[in-house]
């Protein structure tokens, strides 16, 4: 079957569903089989190293194609799309006319992504699934919602037009959009386009604001399977490209101020959002090392798309049972949500790399590319501030005292519990056999079980460990919540502003210009 059916199977579906004008969650659920199916159905061509090409043609000709990397991701990302759908059965209660035609569409853009051949099929994809991934973060049309919402459109909208810049100057240069032409300026104008997506320090202003309003389901979304098509397209530059400093330099920040951001939150979902930021440092630092580097930065990002996604949904399963999610106001619910509590420890496992658990297989990829012991130390810092933070999530949440407001809460649904538990077993099983993922990205063989690993994954649990009872001591965690992004917000203002005074000098509707825009560019085409 074709591969870019894995991208119009959830496309028809929303389509479908909006013709029909009903909630269509089991239509949903089909198209999204029927696109994981299509992927796994190229399965026997990328085990015998045969690359899938394939294009649309159309005025501009959008090109596709499927090697070994972005295979697994597709594969991942199609099934943890059907278990955020059958999450959503229960988690999205009333006005979801509007919300499974978005996240199909969004579902079936992201495909596109990963899937895109050259630089501009890569940019319409990108941009496609920020404006139905923007409506999801709107879902719940709140004043926070709508501003949370726009921040992430305009962020992502200005990532997407650099991302265009680059692919025209390689198109005026080359005669092509091909992404391994990629130099200089286009170089430069690509990489920061992808990582405004991807949420790196100090483009993440949006992520925090973005991830805490939207439903669950789709924080997992966002964060598990959205966010990756920025990492994604800076794998693919390094596949080709040498190494680049500054972009360590920002895996570093990311990784560090990711975490220490994260700690001082009491907002279970903005704890994730930040430690987000942090994972996408692991993941920038790997892809810029050499061979062995970028398979493991490319496995991180697999793994981090399924340990994420665990825990916005054991998060979202907190929030609906208890209708709380400050961590002050939690404490001691494994007895009364025992399921989500053993599968959320899971998750935690795997973000701080604890052995036989998925991100302890990968983290152990990365650190022996390591070659500074500067590096390594910073590596293994992230790593402690990672356990402490899971430590403090899961103990304020699961266990202490039972706040008296919360005697009566009961376990989520089976239908939410049913994809956290699946999800759980796959960080084990990734975690016991790494060899079956990491294996069919990287060519050569890797000893995951040298004590070497199980020493680095030790001393970032003792680092952890001091991490946390430093903090508790000296009372840090107490402090009220640091908002480090007021300086982001004024420039927001500011910008607004700015907006609202050519809106006085405009007296033209906005359609008209955009029209005259396109013309022109029309014009262009036929000179």
């Amino acid at each position: 079957m074709n591969i870019i059916f894995a991208v119009l199977f959830p496309i028809t579906g929303a389509l479908i569903i909006l013709s029909v004008k009903k909630s269509g969650i089991y239509v949903s659920i089909f198209v999204s089989m029927i696109s994981f199916l299509t992927v796994l159905s190229v399965y026997p061509e990328i085990f015998n190293g045969e690359e899938i090409n394939s294009s649309i043609r159309m005025i501009f000709d959008l090109h596709f194609f499927v090697d070994r990397v972005n295979f697994v991701m597709l594969l991942f990302i199609s099934f943890l799309n059907i278990l955020i759908l059958v999450y959503s059965i229960k988690y999205i209660k009333k006005d979801n006319h509007g919300y499974y035609p978005s996240l199909l569409l969004a579902m079936g853009f992201t495909l596109g992504s990963f899937l895109s051949g050259d630089l501009l099929t890569f940019y319409i994809f990108f941009e496609m699934t920020t404006l139905f991934s923007f409506f999801l973060v709107m879902y719940r049309g709140t004043e926070r919602a709508r501003r949370a919402g726009f921040m992430y459109l305009i962020m992502c909208f200005m990532g997407g037009a650099l991302i265009l810049i680059s692919a025209f100057i390689v198109y005026l240069q080359e005669g092509n959009y091909d992404m391994e032409n990629l130099n200089g300026i286009s170089s430069l104008l690509f990489l920061l386009g992808c990582l405004i997506k991807a949420g790196a320090f100090p483009l993440h202003f949006w992520l925090p604001e973005a991830h805490p309003v939207a439903p669950s389901p789709i924080s997992a979304l966002l964060s598990g399977i959205i966010i990756k098509i920025g990492l994604y397209g800076i794998v693919r530059f390094f596949m080709t490209h040498e190494v680049i400093h500054w972009i360590t330099i920002i895996a570093i920040f990311s990784m560090v101020f990711g975490v220490i951001l994260a700690l001082f939150q009491n907002d279970i979902k903005r704890i994730l959002a930040y430690s987000s930021i942090s994972q996408i440092g692991y993941v920038l630092l790997g892809v810029n090392l050499p061979s062995m580097g970028i398979a493991g930065g490319t496995f991180h990002m697999i793994n981090h798309a399924v340990f994420k996604s665990l825990l916005f949904l054991c998060m979202g399963a907190v929030i609906y049972s208890t209708g709380e999610r400050n961590l002050k106001k939690l404490g001691g619910l494994y007895k009364k949500m025992p399921y989500t509590a053993i599968t959320c420890i899971i998750a935690s496992f795997a973000i701080s790399g604890i052995p036989l658990f998925n991100g302890f297989a990968s983290k152990a990829v990365i650190f022996d590319s390591l070659s500074s012991n500067i590096l390594k130390s910073i590596f293994l810092f992230t790593g402690g501030g990672t356990f402490a933070l899971f430590y403090k999530l899961n103990r304020d949440i699961f266990f202490g005292k039972l706040p008296d407001k919360l005697r009566s809460t009961e376990e989520a649904p089976k239908l939410m519990l049913f994809p956290m538990i699946i999800i759980s077993a796959i960080c084990v099983l990734i975690g016991v056999f790494p060899s079956t993922v990491f294996g069919t990205i990287y060519a050569g063989t890797f000893n995951f079980w040298s004590w070497n690993h199980f020493l680095e994954a030790f001393v970032s649990v003792i680092m952890g460990i001091f991490i946390f009872l430093y903090g508790e001591k000296a009372g840090i965690f107490d402090i009220k919540e640091y908002d480090t992004d007021r300086i982001y917000r004024r420039f927001t203002e500011i910008t607004c502003s700015f907006c609202e005074n050519i809106n006085k000098i405009v007296s033209t509707d906005l359609n008209i210009y955009v029209l005259c825009v396109l013309l022109f560019f029309i014009f262009l085409y036929f000179l």
